[in-house]
């Protein structure tokens, strides 16, 4: 069941906006913004309106609004698990505007993951993972290939590395500055911003009602 709940901010951050597939050679954080999630994410900085649904998030049927944050366990992690905190926002795009998960933040990462990678998926009610990103296969954007994950690598304490194609940028939030000790408190955060070229690779936040993390070493 699709529950959508609507809400508005005078102030709507636009870090929060718009911004199993081939694996590629590792590549640097962040990824080039195309033009279209530049557009979106400018349209809700002035618009200033934010829609999320309500997911539910547990084996036992409890559930989460997107804003908020649930707690999921990792192997790699054994200090209370891992907080997903998901966002979402319209997209303004003319004939196929839609409600999409725009990112999501890993709060409490364990220093322990250090060196492991980690593969995030979405899900509906049933059926498979759902379609988060793209990658180009030609030079002019020709043709696409969808992606149904997000997969990093968590280098260090200050680096996360994208080890697939797709339109994701992954940043690392953790105060790594002298006399920090998020780090060491095993209190890490990661962004992870799905940027694809086309509004139809975007997630549909309506049917969204599952997000799962899994972690190997690298």
């Amino acid at each position: 069941m699709n529950i959508l709940k609507r809400y508005e901010s005078d102030d709507f951050d636009e870090s929060y906006a718009f911004d199993d597939a081939e694996y590629g050679d590792i590549e640097a954080s962040g990824s080039s913004k195309p033009f279209l999630v530049k557009a979106i994410a400018m349209i809700l900085a002035v618009t200033g309106i934010a829609y999320g649904a309500n997911i539910a998030l547990s084996p036992s049927g409890s559930v989460t609004e997107f804003g908020q944050g649930f707690v999921t366990t990792a192997a790699c992690d054994t200090n209370g698990g891992i907080t997903i905190i998901p966002y979402a926002g319209f997209i303004n795009d003319t004939g196929t505007g839609k409600f999409s998960l725009d990112s999501i933040i890993l709060e409490n990462v364990d220093a322990a993951c250090v060196g492991e990678d980690f593969t995030i998926q979405v899900y509906g009610e049933t059926g498979t993972a759902l379609t988060v990103s793209e990658s180009a296969t030609a030079a002019n954007g020709a043709s696409y290939v969808q992606f149904d994950l997000g997969r990093f690598y968590f280098q260090d304490s200050s680096t996360v590395l994208a080890i697939d194609r797709s339109y994701i940028d992954y940043d690392v939030l953790t105060d790594t500055s002298a006399g920090s000790t998020e780090f060491t408190s095993n209190q890490s955060s990661i962004q992870i911003t799905f940027d694809p070229d086309r509004t139809l690779s975007f997630a549909d936040a309506t049917v969204i009602r599952r997000i799962t993390i899994q972690t190997v070493k690298h």
